[in-house]
């Protein structure tokens, strides 16, 4: 059947452009009429424009690197207060994006600003990139008049969010290396020292301690039975993939982080100093605090914060204040609501909570250090524990001479 390109007003009176296939021209302006749209363009695609855009990958799909999408921030602004217009701005980042998924939706946002739709709308087409707060804040700034303001805005939001997850997964980065290497000095004992201490133990008739026997079967089973071994963990690891990429999954490994009990107070005040700068910034930008709080708990990152943030939204929507709501929340700590009582008494809301949200991102920066100086000696320890019991039972028999080595 033909395709039909089409540029259209919506119910709201925003433009909007796009492709739908239908048997004639008449059919297409019917199912368009249908939408509620008021057409403003509508004509028949030749094969070869049809097969092209079949062929170019669907831009709203891809993934591109969080940097990238700081750079194009902090980039447009620039040209923004410079005076150059949107659409020349947009064209030239188009044209310089060096990632390739990029420029896919650069130029998918570009022709849409180009055919009349709002810079924001083209943004909220791609949530994998931009994310629902980005484009919020730029639909708050196109009604103040403020993009290249507000841009810079997000750019140092985003620059703060990505420093709150990298000082996250650094911290969990030292246990996870040594896990790593305590994993590969017990199966390298396993495959390699242990047989040849089968060998010295070989003849002997007197019983060997339990613990010798033990390691020496596991050494057995590894090296005459490692595909099995092998097989096992695979199954393993694809049924814990599976699991958490379930929503099931997900909600109880979200719940697990926050009730770890070294790493779990770390993940709750990182939850916790990104809700809230969020929250802040929204607020401050134009956006209603129910809106905030709905794209507050979207990009919360924890399904526990996230369910949070919305029982805040219903309480506040049926008229209770946000302070009072939060303080009978545990997930909250007490000093936070107080001081967000005093900002809404004070009709200081927003400053508030970027204040507090800085307070907690101070306190972010101390639990990551404590957490780290923590788990050093206790991941040294266990290490220690694991390699002296492998060595101790191996040398029992030594140490027992007179029992096992005697002839």
């Amino acid at each position: 059947m033909p395709t039909f390109a089409y540029e259209a007003r919506d119910n709201r009176g925003q433009r909007a452009a796009g492709v739908l296939v239908a048997g004639t021209l008449s059919e297409a302006g019917k199912a368009l009429h249908a939408e509620g749209k008021i057409i403003l363009e509508l004509q028949e695609q030749s094969p070869q424009q049809a097969s092209a855009a079949a062929a170019r990958p669907a831009a709203r799909s891809l993934r591109v690197p969080h940097d990238e999408v700081i750079i194009f921030a902090n980039q447009l602004a620039v040209m923004l207060d410079t005076g150059v217009p949107l659409v020349e701005a947009l064209q030239g980042m188009t044209d310089q994006a060096v990632h390739p998924n990029f420029r896919l939706v650069l130029s998918d946002i570009n022709e849409h600003v180009n055919s009349g739709q709002d810079f924001s709308s083209a943004l909220a087409r791609h949530p994998r990139v931009f994310g629902q707060l980005f484009a919020s804040m730029v639909r708050a700034s196109e009604a103040s008049g403020t993009l290249s303001r507000m841009l810079q805005r997000v750019a140092k939001y985003l620059q703060e969010q990505r420093a709150i997850v990298r000082r996250v997964k650094g911290a969990m980065a030292y246990p996870s290396a040594m896990l790593g290497f305590c994993v590969l000095v017990v199966v390298g004992m396993l495959v390699f020292i242990l047989p040849r201490f089968e060998k010295i133990y070989e003849g002997k008739k007197a019983v060997l301690p339990l613990p010798t026997r033990l390691l020496l079967g596991m050494s057995n089973g590894l090296l005459h039975y490692w595909p099995v071994v092998l097989g096992v963990l695979a199954a393993a690891v694809g049924l814990i993939v599976f699991t958490l990429r379930t929503s099931e999954g997900r909600v109880a490994l979200d719940r697990l982080k926050v009730r770890l009990p070294v790493l779990g107070g770390m993940y709750r005040k990182a939850c916790l100093a990104r809700g809230l700068r969020t929250l802040g910034t929204l607020i401050s930008t134009g956006v209603s605090l129910l809106d905030a709080m709905e794209i507050t708990a979207e990009v919360s990152g924890n399904v526990v914060f996230a369910d949070a943030w919305r029982r805040l939204a219903r309480r506040v929507k049926e008229g209770s204040p946000l302070s009072d709501e939060m303080m009978q929340m545990p997930i909250f700590p007490h000093h936070v609501s107080q001081m967000l009582s005093a900002g809404e008494k004070a009709g200081r809301l927003a400053s508030v909570l970027e204040r507090v949200s800085g307070f907690c991102e101070e306190d972010l920066q101390n639990a990551v250090r404590t957490a780290t100086s923590f788990i050093e000696p206790i991941m040294i320890v266990i290490m220690g524990m694991i390699v002296g019991g492998i060595t101790l039972a191996l040398l029992l028999p030594i140490f027992s001479l007179s029992k096992v080595m005697a002839s």
